[in-house]
């Protein structure tokens, strides 16, 4: 369950032709605007249509280059034990990123810090569900924005030994993060298989500017893998049709990647889909409803017809507490993104508000979701234990499974019993002091940060590290190595 090959089709073919038709004239007749000047005359040399800052581009050649990015490749950590695969349905799942706000129902709503990225961190490596991480899981805003990626991205290499997606945002900061990774390794970044991931977003809709532009260069340039992520608002920076926001989408994703391909061909390139509709009554992003469900689900069936591993789906909600909202909207997203056999999920867990909160009480609701949809995912076995047949030949008519050998043997293997969704009777519980869910996701969560075991970090690279940070710092606040010309 949850693979490629059985995902929901909500586009037919003849569907998906069209859209496919409908980005290639935006890409040829309407074309994108490419605020970076290097970009441009690599692309006029490739024969696409430069005028200005507009590019149309040659579809021939945008479906060329498409096709030498890998279907499926491998992320490397600094732990080889949990290097991971991306593609084919992998389900790799990250944490929130990008939130401003944390949130715990002790300490209550409160602006990020590099604390609370640490304990955030943390709470991910204890999580078997979270097999990568990202940066920025909250923003530290105890630290300058301009100096904030070091912070994050050592918080991810200190506190962790799993693959990471790094905080990114600019070329500079994409430089910043190839050197620590490239300390954290020893030295020497694998050349075999990127290291790292880094999110590269255009301008929605239909430009690329100068930051995302000189991130993508230097990513691409260093073999890294890039995540191509269109963020589009149905209604708002996207038609409020799917079809012609999906349009924009695919148009958005295969331009970013073809030009990562046209620097280095064969690099790990993921097509991402965010999309989510406006809530015409606030102007504010809605989650986990319908539109948002089908665009999820149509966006792995995109990658799929590109061969290209997707980033798709996350427990994505607008809520604003954990509550009976949230927990619906973010199954919903769920769902979607499950049957859509997504490869990397980022915001799988701890989004709330729309993401401007990054929440630990939800982060522990969705890690045990997750973990809800792991075991679906693993389908219903036949073999002869599970078939069941001495026992209920044992048993016979009207004979109690309850009592049986069989049942002892393998409850505790084959029936998911929930640390969160529990079920006493409205007596007991009601004795036992009527607990919450929100209760038990307060420990829940400290349950994860008890079960944290310190991944550890060689002294002397952590003492570089902290050299580099502090080095990069100054010469950041001094306006050293932050241009993108």
């Amino acid at each position: 369950m949850f693979t490629p090959e059985e995902a929901p089709r909500v586009l037919s073919d003849d569907q998906l032709d069209a859209i496919h038709d409908q980005a290639m004239v935006i890409l040829e007749e309407i074309g994108m605007n490419i605020l970076w000047e290097p970009i441009r005359d690599l692309l006029a040399a490739q024969g696409n249509q430069v005028d200005g800052e507009r590019v149309r581009f040659d579809r021939a050649w945008i479906m060329e280059m498409v096709a030498k990015a890998p279907e499926v490749f491998e992320l490397g950590a600094r732990n080889p034990d949990r290097n991971i695969t991306i593609g084919n349905g992998s389900l790799i799942l990250l944490p929130v990123g990008g939130s401003p706000f944390a949130s715990d129902m002790e300490r209550g709503r409160r602006a990020g810090t590099v604390a609370d990225h640490d304990e955030l961190t943390k709470l991910a490596q204890a999580a078997d569900a979270m097999e990568c991480l990202q940066g920025g899981t909250v923003e530290p805003q105890d630290v300058d924005v301009d100096f904030r990626h070091l912070a994050t991205d050592y918080s991810m290499i200190r506190w962790s030994d799993k693959p990471y997606v790094a905080y990114g945002g600019a070329g500079f900061r994409g430089r910043d993060s190839l050197e620590m990774a490239r300390i954290a390794y020893g030295g020497t970044l694998p050349t075999d298989k990127p290291s790292l991931m880094t999110v590269v977003n255009p301008v929605s809709p239909l430009v690329w500017d100068e930051r995302m532009c000189d991130l993508l260069v230097v990513t691409a340039e260093a073999g890294q893998g890039l995540v191509v992520t269109p963020f589009l608002l149905a209604g708002g920076t996207a038609p409020v049709s799917l079809s012609g926001a999906l349009s924009i989408q695919v148009a958005e994703a295969l331009s970013g990647t073809a030009i990562a391909q046209m620097i280095t061909p064969g690099l790990p390139c993921m097509f991402g889909s965010f999309f989510t509709p406006l809530d015409m009554r606030t102007g504010a992003p809605a989650f986990g409803l319908p539109e948002g469900v089908l665009a999820t689900l149509a966006g792995g069936q995109f990658s799929r017809r590109y061969r290209l591993p997707y980033r798709g789906g996350g427990g994505l909600c607008s809520g604003n507490q954990v509550d009976a909202q949230s927990a619906t909207e973010s199954a919903n997203s769920l769902w979607a993104t499950f049957l859509a056999s997504s490869d990397l999920v980022l915001h799988a867990a701890g989004w709330l508000e729309g993401g401007l909160t990054a929440s630990y009480e939800k982060f522990a609701l969705d890690v045990e979701v997750c973990a809800q949809f792991k075991r679906t995912a693993a389908g219903i076995g036949t073999s002869q234990d599970e078939m069941a047949l001495d026992a209920i030949r044992e048993l016979g008519p009207g004979g109690l499974f309850l009592a049986s050998s069989h049942t002892m043997e393998h409850f505790r293997e084959w029936l998911y019993m929930s640390p969160l969704f529990t079920t006493p009777d409205f007596t007991t519980w009601n004795a036992r002091g009527r607990e919450s869910l929100e209760d038990r996701a307060i420990g829940a969560w400290h349950h994860l940060m008890d079960q944290y075991e310190d991944p550890g970090l060689d002294d002397a690279i952590d003492e570089e590290l902290k050299e580099f940070m502090a080095r990069r710092t100054e010469e950041i606040a001094a306006g050293i190595g932050v241009s993108d010309d």
